[in-house]
């Protein structure tokens, strides 16, 4: 794929990105720029997300992608890269924004997600020219274009103060609608959603109370799950990048540092393969570490 410069002028620039206040003049863009003219949620939340957190994001993302939506997020750790990551798992279409030209690719350890959601017709988008460096006002900035891009977005998780709450108030701010899931009053990850909620977010418990509040989309139920069994479990991790990590994890805890020792990667690398492998339901974080959910044998 090719770098490609769209201007606000241009026709393929998106008219939600051209309505916000101070939109960006260009965009810097690597991959399916026809995604810009789909319907679109921004999924947003904690880069030091929960358990509960990855879950959720998770299974909003996989039944959003069920019903056309394309998802935004901004590329981060935590609950950013479970929606890109879910979105490529279920052959559905995504979008990363960038607080950085896309030369210098940050974080780091979402590399390969970068070069994953090109290679499956994604896209990358940034206003940034190719060699900017990732710094903190650039992410401040890029968050009014992950709610620009959007008809609304879903807040995940939030603490008390946080740049999710940041996009979110944008986000309302641009007229977009904001959905937010609600916690238990004593989970500090969920700070920012209740508070969201109390200000006038809308209170969301299934996909379908974000698809009904656009008149122009038509709810789908969405197939039957069918139950993971033990004997899928080769079937499922396939990828010899995931088994050099998954081998190490039985029914016994195995912290992040015994995997690290025994295995030949670095600790984001492993990190990114514990949290796919998470998603996939074959690990669980516990106390001590990791263990294997499904039966190896």
């Amino acid at each position: 794929m090719k770098l490609e410069i769209i201007t606000i002028e241009d026709n393929r620039y998106p008219d939600s990105l051209r309505k916000i206040k101070n939109p960006p003049k260009q965009l810097y863009t690597e991959g399916n720029v026809e995604l810009l003219k789909n319907n679109i949620i921004s999924i947003i939340g904690s880069r030091s997300c929960s358990q509960n957190g990855k879950e959720l994001a998770n299974k909003f993302t996989k039944e959003l992608v069920y019903q056309g939506i394309t998802i935004v997020s901004g590329m981060a750790l935590g609950i950013d890269t479970i929606a890109h990551e879910t979105t490529l798992r279920e052959k559905g279409e995504t979008i990363a924004v960038l607080g950085n030209g896309l030369n210098r690719i940050f974080p780091i350890e979402n590399k390969e997600l970068y070069q994953q959601i090109i290679k499956n017709r994604g896209l990358v988008v940034t206003e940034y020219p190719p060699e900017e460096k990732a710094k903190s006002s650039n992410f401040l900035a890029r968050n009014r274009i992950v709610s620009g891009l959007a008809l609304g977005i879903l807040v995940i998780e939030a603490a008390y103060r946080s740049g999710t709450s940041v996009t979110a108030k944008l986000a309302k701010e641009q007229g977009k609608e904001v959905f937010a899931l609600p916690h238990e009053v004593n989970d500090i990850h969920g700070v920012g959603t209740n508070r969201l909620i109390s200000r006038g977010a809308k209170i969301v418990t299934n996909t379908e109370d974000i698809i009904k509040e656009f008149p122009f989309l038509q709810y789908k139920n969405p197939p039957k799950e069918k139950e993971v069994k033990p004997q899928n479990v080769k079937k499922i991790c396939n990828n010899q990048k995931y088994n050099e990590i998954y081998q190490w994890i039985t029914e016994e805890p195995i912290s992040l540092n015994e995997i690290y020792k025994k295995s030949h990667k670095t600790i984001a690398e492993i990190n990114s393969i514990l949290l796919m492998l998470e998603i996939q339901g074959l690990v669980k974080k516990v106390v001590g570490g990791y263990v294997c959910i499904l039966d190896k044998k």
